[in-house]
Protein backbone atom coordinates (compact mmCIF):
# COMPACT_ATOMS: atom_id res chain seq x y z
CA UNK A 1 0.00 0.00 0.00
CA UNK A 2 1.32 3.56 -1.23
CA UNK A 3 1.71 5.13 2.45
CA UNK A 4 1.55 9.06 0.68
CA UNK A 5 -1.96 7.29 -0.95
CA UNK A 6 -3.31 6.52 2.68
CA UNK A 7 -1.78 9.59 4.29
CA UNK A 8 -4.10 12.07 1.41
CA UNK A 9 -7.13 9.91 2.33
CA UNK A 10 -6.57 10.46 5.85
CA UNK A 11 -8.61 13.17 7.23
CA UNK A 12 -6.93 14.06 11.00
CA UNK A 13 -4.63 16.67 12.45
CA UNK A 14 -1.26 16.65 11.07
CA UNK A 15 0.52 15.80 14.21
CA UNK A 16 -2.03 12.26 14.02
CA UNK A 17 -0.75 12.62 10.83
CA UNK A 18 2.54 12.73 11.66
CA UNK A 19 2.58 9.90 13.89
CA UNK A 20 1.02 7.47 11.69
CA UNK A 21 3.48 8.35 8.89
CA UNK A 22 5.65 7.26 11.63
CA UNK A 23 4.18 4.51 12.43
CA UNK A 24 3.79 3.68 8.80
CA UNK A 25 8.06 3.60 8.29
CA UNK A 26 8.99 2.31 11.49
CA UNK A 27 9.54 -1.63 10.25
CA UNK A 28 9.39 -4.70 11.43
CA UNK A 29 10.99 -7.63 13.05
CA UNK A 30 10.41 -10.97 11.39
CA UNK A 31 12.29 -13.99 13.44
CA UNK A 32 14.89 -11.45 15.04
CA UNK A 33 15.64 -9.47 11.50
CA UNK A 34 14.45 -6.34 11.07
CA UNK A 35 13.30 -4.82 7.95
CA UNK A 36 12.03 -1.65 6.92
CA UNK A 37 8.07 -0.67 5.30
CA UNK A 38 8.55 1.66 2.96
CA UNK A 39 5.23 0.46 1.47
CA UNK A 40 1.67 -1.54 3.45
CA UNK A 41 0.80 -1.84 6.53
CA UNK A 42 1.95 -4.41 9.43
CA UNK A 43 0.72 -8.24 8.89
CA UNK A 44 -1.96 -8.43 11.85
CA UNK A 45 -1.36 -5.02 13.45
CA UNK A 46 -4.56 -4.20 15.22
CA UNK A 47 -4.92 -0.72 13.04
CA UNK A 48 -4.08 -1.97 9.49
CA UNK A 49 -7.69 -3.07 8.73
CA UNK A 50 -8.77 0.45 9.74
CA UNK A 51 -5.71 1.91 7.33
CA UNK A 52 -7.12 -0.59 4.60
CA UNK A 53 -10.68 0.48 4.76
CA UNK A 54 -9.48 4.43 4.35
CA UNK A 55 -7.31 3.17 1.99
CA UNK A 56 -9.86 1.37 0.02
CA UNK A 57 -12.77 4.09 0.38
CA UNK A 58 -14.68 4.38 -3.26
CA UNK A 59 -13.78 0.82 -4.07
CA UNK A 60 -17.88 0.42 -3.45
CA UNK A 61 -18.35 3.81 -5.36
CA UNK A 62 -16.57 2.91 -8.55
CA UNK A 63 -18.43 -0.70 -9.21
CA UNK A 64 -21.97 1.36 -8.14
CA UNK A 65 -21.42 3.99 -10.76
CA UNK A 66 -20.48 1.90 -13.00
CA UNK A 67 -23.48 -0.60 -12.73
CA UNK A 68 -26.65 1.56 -11.34
CA UNK A 69 -29.63 0.19 -9.65
CA UNK A 70 -31.53 -0.48 -12.54
CA UNK A 71 -34.67 0.53 -10.97
CA UNK A 72 -36.00 -2.70 -8.41
CA UNK A 73 -32.94 -4.91 -10.07
CA UNK A 74 -29.30 -4.38 -8.53
CA UNK A 75 -26.99 -5.07 -11.46
CA UNK A 76 -23.69 -5.65 -9.04
CA UNK A 77 -22.50 -5.73 -5.48
CA UNK A 78 -19.22 -5.39 -3.80
CA UNK A 79 -18.63 -6.55 -0.19
CA UNK A 80 -15.76 -5.32 1.33
CA UNK A 81 -13.66 -6.26 4.70
CA UNK A 82 -10.72 -4.47 4.70
CA UNK A 83 -8.42 -5.50 1.86
CA UNK A 84 -10.79 -8.91 0.74
CA UNK A 85 -13.41 -8.67 -1.12
CA UNK A 86 -15.77 -10.31 -3.31
CA UNK A 87 -18.21 -8.79 -6.47
CA UNK A 88 -21.19 -10.63 -6.97
CA UNK A 89 -23.75 -10.33 -10.06
CA UNK A 90 -25.82 -12.18 -12.00
CA UNK A 91 -24.07 -11.07 -15.42
CA UNK A 92 -20.36 -12.83 -15.72
CA UNK A 93 -19.33 -9.65 -18.11
CA UNK A 94 -20.32 -7.61 -15.52
CA UNK A 95 -17.59 -9.60 -12.98
CA UNK A 96 -15.33 -9.21 -15.57
CA UNK A 97 -15.54 -5.55 -16.43
CA UNK A 98 -15.43 -4.97 -12.59
CA UNK A 99 -12.08 -6.86 -12.47
CA UNK A 100 -10.53 -4.84 -14.46
CA UNK A 101 -11.63 -1.46 -13.81
CA UNK A 102 -10.50 -2.57 -9.81
CA UNK A 103 -7.21 -2.93 -11.15
CA UNK A 104 -7.06 0.38 -12.67
CA UNK A 105 -8.38 1.89 -9.54
CA UNK A 106 -5.70 -0.11 -7.42
CA UNK A 107 -2.57 0.78 -9.03
CA UNK A 108 -2.55 4.66 -7.52
CA UNK A 109 -3.04 3.03 -3.80
CA UNK A 110 -0.21 0.68 -4.65
CA UNK A 111 -2.39 -2.65 -4.13
CA UNK A 112 -3.34 -5.40 -7.00
CA UNK A 113 -5.45 -8.06 -7.61
CA UNK A 114 -3.71 -11.05 -6.54
CA UNK A 115 -3.74 -14.43 -9.53
CA UNK A 116 -3.67 -17.00 -6.90
CA UNK A 117 -6.24 -15.37 -4.74
CA UNK A 118 -8.93 -14.54 -7.36
CA UNK A 119 -11.26 -16.49 -8.51
CA UNK A 120 -14.57 -16.42 -10.72
CA UNK A 121 -17.41 -19.03 -9.79
CA UNK A 122 -21.24 -19.51 -10.13
CA UNK A 123 -22.33 -19.40 -6.46
CA UNK A 124 -24.73 -22.63 -7.12
CA UNK A 125 -23.31 -24.21 -9.97
CA UNK A 126 -20.13 -25.29 -11.32
CA UNK A 127 -18.99 -23.51 -14.19
CA UNK A 128 -16.09 -23.24 -17.50
CA UNK A 129 -13.96 -20.60 -16.84
CA UNK A 130 -10.49 -19.95 -18.67
CA UNK A 131 -10.71 -23.57 -19.38
CA UNK A 132 -11.04 -25.31 -16.03
CA UNK A 133 -14.58 -26.23 -14.07
CA UNK A 134 -14.86 -23.72 -11.09
CA UNK A 135 -16.91 -25.73 -8.34
CA UNK A 136 -19.47 -23.35 -6.98
CA UNK A 137 -19.20 -21.11 -4.11
CA UNK A 138 -16.71 -19.64 -2.60
CA UNK A 139 -14.93 -18.74 0.96
CA UNK A 140 -14.85 -15.16 2.35
CA UNK A 141 -12.22 -14.20 4.89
Amino acid sequence: MNHDYLLSKTQCPSCLKRDLRQWLKAGVLDNGVFEDTETGTPQGGVISPILANIALLGMERLVKEMYPNKGTTTQVNLIRYADDFVVISKDLKIIEQCQTAISEWLEPVGLEIKPEKTRICHTLNPIEYNGKIEEPGFNFL
